[in-house]
């Protein structure tokens, strides 16, 4: 056998002595009993118990006299003869929760053997199962859940969860871990052992005096980098994604990172609601905020696309509309409000800079006003028309400046947009959107309705949860969407290949022609159709959009000359926290800005 290392405290003496015993063959399983009880199992199929179940002694020597390796026994909170084992070769359960007890043979019907299996001491149905690549829980403390799966995204493998009588958790994953609410002298033990070069090969925790014990035996393999956990620590200029959001006040994020066309990876990070026991995870839905521009732009040139020569960019919309778009006195009479300027925030029509005050035309503005949505809380929620018609929270949307004079961040442009899209389709934005874009890209947790049947993440302004949850916005198409970043990463897979592609890809909501024409700046230098570009024309380009919803943040990014992009998003108030993600993922993937 190889070197070994193990620490305990506060476990039995005789437990102890036993694995000083038994360490230089190579520990592959130590557990504890819920009436403190416990065995240890060697490499070379010696092993000692002390007060478990007999039914579980007598197995357990049968499989090693039968030539299985064994890799975990677990006794689940229930005490009394339920017991588990697992090896290389065979398993046995007894009085196991039986969908725990059906997972572990699924994994052996599919050759894949089982290494760990861990139970929380609340009993019932709760459990975690651990193959050397991959895993499965039930109904276990989200946050852990959460922390497995961040775990396992960059190339790591869970070996070990274990769940002390005290409460908390720990999940080992070769090189790396995370816990909570454990003995910290555990967790510095755990930060020994790896900063040592030691796997963890067990974990287990005593049910009397917080006892515990930790036990390898041997060094770690070669471990290519964990870019995820890079980018973690790099947030914040080195102050690490959790510090970061809590210096926020932001309690949710998650991330996708897109590498050759697909998704690569993914993760999540706190919770979905400040005080609530729900993590936020790649699949939760959060709003995209004013992304919601870039996205709906994909539906706007859809519909010029398929509108049979009916439409074109430079159509002027205003006949389209079923609806007077007004106009301030200084507008000359003439060109109006193309698709093509609404998309690229030269329409004219009031934005940042070009709204307030009331009366000011053409110039004379308030630089630093306008432009966006403040959305609605708790009570009613106006119509589109009413937005159109100045009747919400918002100034009437008219012509402030002559089409094409000048560029001025719209929302208003996009509510424009969204009138015209509905008077021509007669569907919702939504609708059209679900059917037309987000069907055909497998964006299945992306909606523009103003309550999606989702669980929705909630929004907070300085750590707090704003009234209501979630401001609600019909002005959709500007700031309305909600989406997760899986969805967002698909969108961006897309889009790059479409971009690159010599002819239309298969099943795609734009052809060729129409994607190009998306990303290729237009009347706007610094933009396509609804996203802003970043060095056209060589090899560095991107295209990009932010957002900012009352007490949500957000960023998405495509880089199609390398394959790449990402999306980032927050339910905080402090985009600071974006910008610091974005700027980790793109020094660890040496990405330009």
């Amino acid at each position: 056998m190889g070197p070994a290392m193990f620490f305990n405290r506060r476990i039995l003496e005789e437990a102890h002595q036993k694995m000083a015993e038994l360490a230089p063959l190579g520990i592959t399983a130590f557990a504890f009993t819920p009436t403190n009880g416990w065995v240890i199992v060697t490499q070379t199929g010696a092993f000692f118990a002390r007060n478990i179940p007999q039914e579980c002694f007598d197995k357990l020597g049968q499989l090693i006299a039968a030539g299985v390796t064994i890799n975990c026994v677990a006794f689940p909170p229930a005490g009394g003869n339920s017991w588990v084992i697992t090896g290389n070769g065979g398993f046995f359960c007894r009085n196991a929760p039986q969908e725990c007890a059906d997972k572990i043979a699924a994994y052996y019907l599919a050759g894949e053997p089982v290494i760990d299996v861990a139970f929380p001491p609340g009993g019932g149905n709760s459990w975690t199962v651990a193959t050397p690549t991959t895993f499965f829980a039930r109904n276990i403390d989200d946050e852990c859940f959460q922390m497995m799966r961040n775990l396992t995204q960059g190339g790591r493998r869970i070996r070990r969860v274990g769940f002390p009588y005290t409460g908390g958790w720990a999940a080992i994953a070769q090189d790396e871990f995370f816990s909570r609410n454990i003995d910290p002298e555990c967790v510095q033990q755990l930060n020994n052992f790896i900063l040592g070069r030691w796997e963890v090969h067990n974990i287990a925790f005593a049910p009397v005096n917080n006892g515990w014990s930790i036990s390898s035996r041997g060094l770690l393999p070669p471990m290519p980098p964990d870019p995820i956990r890079q980018i973690e620590r790099m947030v914040g200029n080195g102050l690490n994604i959790w510090s970061s959001m809590d210096l926020t006040g932001t309690p949710g994020a998650a991330i996708a990172l897109v590498m050759g066309n697909q998704v690569a990876w993914s993760t999540a990070y706190g919770w979905l609601e400040r005080g609530q026991p729900i993590a936020a995870h790649p699949e939760s839905a959060f709003q995209a905020c004013s992304v919601s521009k870039a996205v709906a732009s994909v539906g706007f040139m859809r519909l010029v696309q398929n509108s049979g020569g009916a439409l074109a960019l430079n159509t002027d919309v205003r006949p389209l509309l079923n609806w007077p778009l007004g106009q301030r006195p200084c507008v000359l009479p003439g060109g109006g409000p193309t698709i093509d300027l609404l998309l690229t925030h030269r329409s004219g029509v009031t934005g940042r800079g070009s709204t307030f005050p009331l009366n000011a035309c053409g110039g004379g503005f308030d630089a630093n006003s306008g432009g966006g949505f403040g959305g609605y809380g708790p009570g009613p929620v106006p119509t589109l028309l009413d937005v159109l018609n100045g009747l919400g929270n918002s100034p009437r949307v008219e012509l402030s400046m002559n089409p094409g004079a000048a560029h001025h961040y719209s929302g208003a442009g996009f509510v424009v947009l969204q009138r015209m899209l509905e008077q021509m389709t007669g569907q919702t934005l939504a609708q059209y959107m679900a059917n037309q874009v987000f069907a055909p890209l497998g964006m299945m947790t992306s909606s523009y309705d103003l309550a999606p049947p989702f669980q929705l993440a909630s929004g907070h302004v300085n750590g707090l949860v704003i009234p209501g949850q979630r401001n609600r916005y019909p002005e959709s198409a500007a700031a309305g969407l909600y989406t997760n970043v899986l969805d967002l990463g698909a969108l961006v897979s897309f889009l790059n290949q479409a971009w690159m592609a010599p002819g239309d890809i298969p099943g795609g909501p734009l052809t060729k022609a129409s994607a190009t024409t998306l990303l290729t700046p237009g009347p706007e230098p610094t933009m396509g159709r609804g996203f802003f570009v970043s060095a056209p024309g060589t090899p560095n380009f991107s295209y990009y959009h932010t957002g900012s919803n009352l007490g949500f943040k957000s960023e998405v990014r495509g880089y199609p000359g390398r394959g790449m992009g990402y999306a980032i998003l927050v339910n905080g108030d402090d985009f600071s926290l974006v910008t610091a993600i974005g700027d980790a993922i793109r020094a660890v993937y040496a990405l330009p800005a």
